[in-house]
Order: C-alpha cells, then sequence, then structure tokens
C-alpha cells in the first residue's frame, strides 16, 4: 500500500519550511514506511505544493499513519502550513477490488 501526503505552504514560509524539513527527514523512517519520492511545486495562486509517496507494509498502514502525522506536526508551528495522508492502492489493487485484473 502506499501513503501519499500532500502539503500546502504560502512561498513567504519556504525558508522555514525547507529548514524543518530537513531536521525532519534527518531522522529515518522505521524500516516499514519507506520514502519513494518528494515531489514539488509553486502554485502561484495557491502558494507551494509538495506531494510525497510513501510506501508501508500492509499490515503496518496504520502505524506508518501515525509516524507520518508525527513528523508533519513538527511544522504545525508554521503559520499557513497544511497537510493530509491519503492510503492510495495501485490501480492493479484497485481492480482488483472490483473483481478485475489488469495483466
Amino acid at each position: 500500500m502506499f501513503l501519499v501526503t500532500t502539503v500546502l505552504y504560502p512561498p513567504d514560509k519556504s525558508i522555514v519550511v525547507a529548514e524543518k524539513f530537513i531536521e525532519v527527514t534527518a531522522k529515518e523512517l522505521p524500516p516499514f514506511l519507506k520514502r519513494l519520492q518528494v515531489l514539488g511545486d509553486s502554485r502561484m495562486d495557491k502558494g507551494m505544493k509538495v506531494l510525497s509517496v510513501y510506501e508501508v507494509e500492509d499490515a503496518k498502514i496504520k502505524e506508518g499513519i501515525i509516524e507520518l502525522t508525527k513528523m508533519y506536526v513538527q511544522f504545525n508551528g508554521i503559520e499557513g502550513f497544511r497537510y493530509e495522508i491519503e492510503p492510495m492502492l495501485t490501480v492493479k489493487e484497485a481492480l482488483g477490488v472490483l473483481g478485475m485484473k489488469i495483466t
């Protein structure tokens, strides 16, 4: 399973968010949670947007969400910082829910 996080923050907070990101990510994630990608974008009307994709062992989804929440609450003091965590399936897994297969 994958956990995808979306972070939004005002452009004028970029430096403080970047500094906090470096600090927070210096700590290794637990072995059941793997950061696959971090992608950033500047949105003129909405500020900065960062998507992160994490792979988590199926049996540890709850623990993965808790670990990511612990990480992101460290940004709470930054005005305008918002985040959400979404569990996501692969297309193959989602089709399986519908009783369909993809090869």
